[in-house]
């Protein structure tokens, strides 16, 4: 059995609770000896309580300090990492997000003779994500790794084609779905009643929130009732006011992570209107509560959301194909239902087991040094 070392230095969003599902599969599965490493600063560091001395805590830094303010921490981080990976005869280190201060300490892991993987979420900034200048930082790191795996062929194909990664073994997945602790149901809509629709995730320019509202009125135009809201942390501009003006619900800031089943649980479907992406985490999120998604046709979502079959995809990523989109997932009988059985049916390949599994079985397929 590998003796592998997982590692998320973040300190909030969707990947903590990737992380811990990983973990809780890895306890099911026993197909690795799995150590978990987290940041102490992660706003949901008391979730892993439960792993006991699976669990690796470091100290990282908080947003408002800053990381160069903190990367004093650097040296004390380097050597938990090198006890670790002594103390518990660590063969490989898997880098689930690579972080802004990987880079100064994968070299020291990887002279133990610890092998080194990373999952690459982006391979290009997103426009308009301030985030994304570290990219090429982190990326920095990627060329550290053996392996590296990503969540999407998308992404994989992006950097594939980057000539610090030719000919670098990459092993494009798909986003497990993340079931935040809860059973997904059973989901229905009756026609006879408004449908309910909602935007979730950080609110960015390339996930196109005016595209959403587009749709809204779009929707509303051709005399479909619809209900909708907005959710998520970022700048709303103008969009704020158009909100308001459609009625729709708005919580500006950040969901934590036990708000969003109930949430959920008060839609119908979720929408994603990007105009770019990679993958995304509100989809594993929504199938991972049985729910419908209609989302825009780019990046990895294609990959994400068969369309008829696990969600409903736009010809174009705008408002008009958007309200299209969601008339044919309403008015075309049983196709609301259809999708919402078939995304239970279909759980098993899409699990937290299963994406583990490929990881195992893509570490045991290396070549032996």
């Amino acid at each position: 059995m590998e003796r592998v070392a997982f590692i998320y230095w973040g300190r909030r969003g969707s990947l903590s609770q990737f992380t811990l599902e990983l973990a809780e599969a890895s306890e099911r599965q026993r197909l690795v000896d799995a150590t978990f490493s987290v940041s102490r600063n992660n706003e949901s560091f008391d979730i892993f309580a439960p792993l006991g001395d699976r669990i690796v805590p470091v100290d990282t830094f908080v947003p408002t300090h800053g990381a160069l303010s903190r990367i004093y921490r650097v040296p004390t981080l380097r050597q938990a990492m090198l006890d670790m990976v002594a103390r518990r005869r660590i063969q490989w280190v898997v880098n689930l997000m690579p972080h802004v201060w990987s880079p100064f300490v994968t070299p020291a892991i990887q002279a133990t003779g610890a092998r080194y993987a990373a999952v690459v979420h982006d391979a290009r900034r997103h426009p308009g994500d301030h985030r994304g200048l570290v990219n090429w930082w982190t990326l920095r790191d990627a060329r550290n790794a053996e392996l590296l795996f990503t969540l999407s062929s998308a992404v994989g194909s992006q950097l594939g084609a980057m000539p610090a990664f030719d000919g670098r073994r990459i092993v494009p997945l798909q986003h497990p779905e993340l079931t935040y602790g809860q059973a997904a149901r059973a989901r229905h809509y009756d026609p006879g009643r408004p449908i309910r629709l909602m935007f979730l995730g950080r609110i960015m320019p390339y996930k196109g929130l005016g595209n959403f509202l587009d749709m809204i009125e779009n929707l509303r135009a051709v005399g479909l009732p619809v209900e909708f809201g907005v959710f998520g942390e970022g700048p709303l501009g103008t969009d704020g006011a158009r909100i308001e003006a459609l009625g729709g619900e708005i919580v500006n800031r950040w969901m934590a992570a036990n708000e969003l089943p109930l949430l959920l649980d008060r839609f119908d479907a979720v929408v994603l209107s990007h105009i770019e992406a990679s993958q995304s985490g509100v989809v594993a999120t929504a199938h991972g509560a049985g729910m419908p998604v209609v989302a825009t046709p780019v990046g990895g979502l294609i990959e994400q959301i068969r369309d008829g079959e696990t969600g409903v995809l736009a010809e174009r990523a705008d408002g008009t194909a958007l309200a299209q989109a969601v008339l044919r997932l309403v008015k075309t009988p049983g196709l609301y239902d259809g999708i919402a059985a078939n995304i239970l049916r279909c759980r098993a390949g899409q699990s937290m087991e299963s994406f583990l599994a490929r990881v195992v079985e893509n570490l045991a397929a290396m070549p032996k040094r």
